[in-house]
Parts: structure tokens; sequence; C-alpha cells
């Protein structure tokens, strides 16, 4: 028989929800203190997008990607828990790509309408 060892580690210390790359969640339960970006900004990795108050300490959460903010879901003195999707961002490729099918349909309409 084959000495299979498993590395519970690892098992134990997956994430219970499944997160995308572009949404921002709360990792601790707190309050939101300030936000510092709007819906259709641009932002780069590493950009402050929001304060988030939790433990006495104020936690400063960064984009982790470069993208477009699609939308936010929170409000400034919002309580939050933990998982919460707090704002969520689409990388600048596929919001070029919904820009571009857009532009392409847009077109299709027109001819539609001529007829």
């Amino acid at each position: 028989m084959p000495n299979i060892k498993q590395d519970n580690r690892t098992y134990y210390r997956q994430l219970y929800i499944k997160i995308e790359p572009g949404q921002i969640y709360a990792f601790i339960p707190g309050t939101i203190i300030d936000i510092f970006v709007k819906k259709g900004q641009k932002v780069k990795k590493g950009t402050p997008l929001c304060t988030l108050h939790a433990m006495k300490m104020d936690n400063e959460i960064s984009s982790p990607i470069d993208g477009i903010v699609q939308a936010i879901n929170i409000k400034k003195d919002q309580i939050v828990s933990k998982n919460d999707v707090l704002i969520m961002i689409s990388s600048e490729d596929v919001s070029e790509k919904q820009k571009e099918q857009k532009e392409e349909k847009a077109p299709l309409k027109e001819k539609k309408e001529k007829k």
C-alpha cells in the first residue's frame, strides 16, 4: 500500500468561502471609517481603498490588482461582518473587453433601426 501523508495544515487553512480576485472583503468585523475611491475610478495595485476600524486599530485596505472600481457596497460609519464584500474591482482587461462588446452591439442596433 502506498504511504500517502495528507498535510492537515493546508486543509484547515482553506477559506470557507470562495473569493473572486476583484472582490475586496472584510477580513475582520469592524466599522468603515473612510472610503477613498469612487465607482468607475481606475486604481493601481496598492492604492488605498478604505479604512476599516477593528480591535482599536485602523486598517487601511489596499487594492490587490490594477483595475476599475465596479461597485462600492459600503458607506462611511457602516458596521461590517467578517467576509462581507466591501468593494468590487474588475481588471482593466475585462472592462476594456466589455466596452468593445458594447461598441460592437451598438452599430447592430443602428442598422436595424435604419431598415
